[in-house]
Parts: C-alpha cells; sequence; structure tokens
C-alpha cells in the first residue's frame, strides 16, 4: 500500500469574468490513498508589475487575506518599499493552512504547505504569510487573523500566534513587518 501524500492543486477560473478584478488564488489539497483530502492551503498569486493594482483586487475578492495586502501593497498597488527591496518577480501569499483533527500539532500542514509554495514558485518568488491562527467566521472569544478596531469581534491568540511564529521561522520564514513573514522560495 502507498502511503505517500499527495498535492493536488485547482484554480478556478469564471467565464466572462474580468480577472483584473480578481486574486489568482491556488487551492492545494492534501491527501494519501487511504485519507482523501485531510488538508488544504489556499495560496494567491501575484505578478509584480503585471497584476493591475493588487490591493484592489483584493478588495474585490478578499477570500481570508486581510492583514497582508495592506502590509505589502501601497494604496495604489506598488509593492511597500520594505518588499521592493527584496526585488521579487512573483508572490505567493499563504491565505490559509488547514488540515483535519487527526493531522494537527504534527506540523504536517505547515511542511505541506511550505511545498506546495515551492512548488508554485518560480525563481526570485517571495512567499508572504502572516502566521496566526485563522478563523473564517469571526464573533466575541474567537480569535482571528488579525486584529480589529473592535476586540469584541476579534482578537489575537497570543500564545497560539507565537507558537505559529516559532514554527514557520524554523521553515525560513523571518518577519518582513507589522507580523508578516516572508521567506524567498525556490523552486
Amino acid at each position: 500500500m502507498d502511503e505517500r501524500i499527495v498535492i493536488s492543486y485547482k484554480s478556478v477560473h469564471y467565464e466572462n469574468a474580468k480577472w483584473s478584478e480578481f486574486a489568482d488564488r491556488w487551492t492545494a489539497s492534501f491527501y494519501t490513498a487511504t485519507d482523501p483530502v485531510f488538508g488544504t492551503a489556499v495560496i494567491t498569486r501575484v505578478i509584480p508589475g503585471v497584476t493591475p493594482n493588487p490591493r484592489k483586487a483584493f478588495e474585490a475578492d478578499p477570500g481570508l487575506l486581510d492583514r497582508i495586502p495592506r502590509v505589502i501593497f501601497t494604496e495604489d498597488g506598488e509593492l511597500a518599499p520594505v518588499v521592493a527591496e527584496l526585488r521579487p518577480c512573483l508572490l505567493l501569499l499563504l491565505e490559509s493552512v488547514e488540515v483535519s483533527q487527526e493531522w494537527r500539532g504534527k506540523g504536517i500542514g505547515m511542511r505541506l504547505a511550505v511545498e506546495a509554495l515551492r512548488r508554485l514558485a518560480v525563481p526570485g518568488t517571495l512567499a508572504v504569510c502572516y502566521p496566526a491562527p485563522v478563523h473564517p467566521v469571526h464573533g466575541p472569544d474567537e480569535v482571528c487573523s488579525y486584529e480589529s478596531d473592535d476586540p469584541m469581534v476579534r482578537r489575537l491568540d497570543d500564545e497560539a500566534v507565537e507558537k505559529l511564529r516559532r514554527a514557520w521561522g524554523k521553515h525560513g520564514f523571518s518577519l518582513l513587518t507589522d507580523g508578516v513573514y516572508a521567506r524567498h522560495i525556490q523552486p
């Protein structure tokens, strides 16, 4: 029996869509021959200088990304100075990583997400993430991936954030600015 973990990719494109208004979002699914799709990583690709105003694209289709676009792009969609000096030819924004309960706490989701990023990379790619718990539904006492002006709506789980930052650091990611981490990825 083959128990290798497989990563498959999917990007959905809609007929007659104005692609300049949407992010190029990919979903990497993780599975084995005996455990169908036990996790996913959602990755958004941005080509600096080609993708027209990526920040506007994220306003139209934000997904779970919130802090990352505000940190790495200026209001007019240019790369923020801290990112521009790294001279990336491609940005891979890690939107979320989720694995089923039985796979959690083993670092497998993170390792697979890094491999998924590597497979989508070209030379000169900068992978970007915001290491924090991500929950699609927010409410009182629920942790979230970014700070809100209203602490009753969204709050950070400081212990979980610190643990995730250390773990992403072990995979070569380092603080870029404002809690956003980055790593040059080579295919």
